[in-house]
């Protein structure tokens, strides 16, 4: 089933590589203890990534199995405000993962990993089969939100519009001829706002659009 990014963009995910990257050096973007805790009081997702995943020893010894991986998460992580320190980053690797990369619980793994990834936003391995789709669906999120501002933009520009009209007997002919080619452009824009509008109200993906990548 299409997640949805794959739905509202219009951009289907690629077959999986295999690489197994992805099962050698996860690191979810909710900090150790906090990611415990939520286990603790009975989060379906925390318990589920605990029952598979053993945390490596160290950022040294994750770095051996996914360089890359680990290089780029920790960049990462220093845009991050949950992560103020180096050292709450923590990676994992799946207890199940055969060593030709293969799923040793591949009829029975959770839901997470049946789903990944889920979002165009996460961290991938270099050579991941997915960084095309990522690509893709970050370029097209980025022109969305362009849009949408641009539609709030030109909602703006003819509110004021309309509040002028009442002093449209005091303006000057040449006044009245500019105002008249202004009202014409909105007009022909007029398409775009409703369209926009539209997607805006409908769309599961409305709280998505107007949040920071």
């Amino acid at each position: 089933m299409p997640n949805i990014f794959e739905k509202e963009l219009n951009e289907p995910q690629p077959q999986c590589c295999s690489n197994g990257a992805c099962c050698q050096g996860a690191s979810p973007s909710t900090p150790f203890h906090a990611l415990m805790q939520r286990a603790t009081q009975g989060d379906e997702f925390a318990r589920n990534f605990f029952s598979i995943m053993v945390p490596y020893a160290s950022h040294e010894a994750a770095h051996k199995v996914v360089p890359g991986l680990v290089e780029r998460t920790l960049a990462a992580a220093k845009k991050s405000d949950d992560f103020k320190n180096p050292e709450d980053v923590v990676f994992y690797r799946c207890r199940y993962q055969t060593p030709d990369n293969k799923c040793g619980v591949h009829e029975d793994r959770p839901q997470f990993c049946r789903d990944y990834p889920d979002t165009p936003f996460v961290v991938m391995a270099p050579g991941c089969a997915f960084e095309s789709w990522q690509a893709k669906c970050r370029t097209k999120y980025s022109e969305m939100k362009d849009q949408i501002q641009n539609l709030d933009k030109l909602k703006q520009e003819l509110s004021t519009l309309k509040n002028t009209q009442g002093a449209l007997s005091e303006l000057s002919e040449e006044d009245y001829q500019e105002l008249a080619h202004i009202s014409s452009h909105h007009t022909a824009n007029l398409s775009l706002v409703l369209s926009l509008t539209r997607l805006h109200l409908s769309s599961p993906m409305q709280s998505m659009v107007f949040s920071e990548e």
